[in-house]
């Protein structure tokens, strides 16, 4: 299958699948038939198979299609349940979305998911308060704001599942292996790394510096701030972890490369408020939001 599926030519497949003709589904949905049976020729070209058998008797369904409808109309099935909360949402008067969100993800997947869901709900206004998890935790219990945007290291943390956001290796200009592609963590032997204690991706670093044969040693240096971590590796020739979260400005002293093995990934997890409508519709911009900045990284 290429490109992205017309939700409206799998409404019709949906309604034809149901009605067994195109005559039926067309009036269902104030189509004319053959308006829905260009539609379908369109869908079936762009899925590169034949969804539907045309007959004297109607139209049914191949195989194909009712596997695509089965998963359309879960689809159409929360689309049209997202579309009914936002009106519920704007009817009751309080249409407004408030998004606590560490400083990377502010910066990034929220913004985009915050401009992308300004789009589709005008009538929600989306605020957005820059916390670490700790804090977004805090706020959400609190009830100070209505989603919490978060991450951790590790399985099975609390919230849902939005998406992994990957970690890569931050080098000084100049370094000995900044011209490799990828560098195997055994090279890094004797470095001094950046991190400490405090930083939350240390244990599992460790644990996999020890996997390929030495222990590593950390600077005294430490900052939570991407930027600034940045600035010291490059500064006092240190190497480092660093999320592509944190990548949206690199820094001009630095060069950032993949890692083998691949450290562990940090885990992007939303949670909310089942009280504000508007939480689900913006969970699925911001998975919408991460997968589109994984494309462009």
């Amino acid at each position: 299958m290429s490109g992205e599926v017309n939700l409206t030519r799998l409404r019709m497949l949906s309604e034809i699948g149901t009605r067994g003709t195109f005559s039926a589904a067309a009036a269902a949905l104030d189509y004319t038939p053959s308006a829905v049976s260009q539609q379908i020729a369109l869908l079936e070209r762009e899925t590169g198979v034949r969804l539907v058998e045309r007959g004297p008797r109607g139209a049914e369904l191949t195989d194909a299609g009712r596997l695509l409808v089965r998963h359309a109309d879960v689809a159409l099935l929360e689309l049209a349940k997202a579309r009914q909360a936002l009106d519920q949402l704007s009817s009751t008067g309080t249409a407004r979305l408030r998004v606590a969100a560490f400083s990377t993800a502010m910066a990034t997947i929220v913004a985009l998911a915050a401009r992308s869901f300004g789009e589709a709900y005008p009538e929600c206004t989306v605020q957005v308060v820059d916390a670490e998890p700790p804090a977004a935790w805090a706020m959400l219990a609190a009830r100070q704001v209505d989603a919490a945007v978060v991450y951790d290291f590790e399985a099975g943390g609390e919230g849902e599942l939005v998406g992994d956001d990957p970690v890569l290796l931050c080098l000084p200009g100049g370094h000995r292996l900044a011209e490799e592609d990828e560098v195997e963590l055994a090279d890094l032997s004797g470095e001094l790394w950046f991190g400490s204690d405090a930083c939350p991706w240390v244990p599992s670093l460790v644990e996999q510096c020890r996997a390929a044969g030495f222990t590593p040693s950390f600077s005294p240096l430490l900052t939570h701030d991407y930027a600034a971590m940045q600035g010291l590796v490059a500064a006092h020739r240190l190497v480092g972890l660093i999320p592509v979260l944190a990548l949206a400005a690199p820094h001009p002293g630095v060069v950032i490369r993949e890692l083998r093995p691949r450290p562990r990934p940090r885990t992007i997890r939303y949670a909310a408020d089942p009280a504000n409508p508007a939480v689900d519709g913006f969970r699925d911009h911001l998975r919408d939001s991460l997968a589109r900045h994984a494309v462009r990284a």
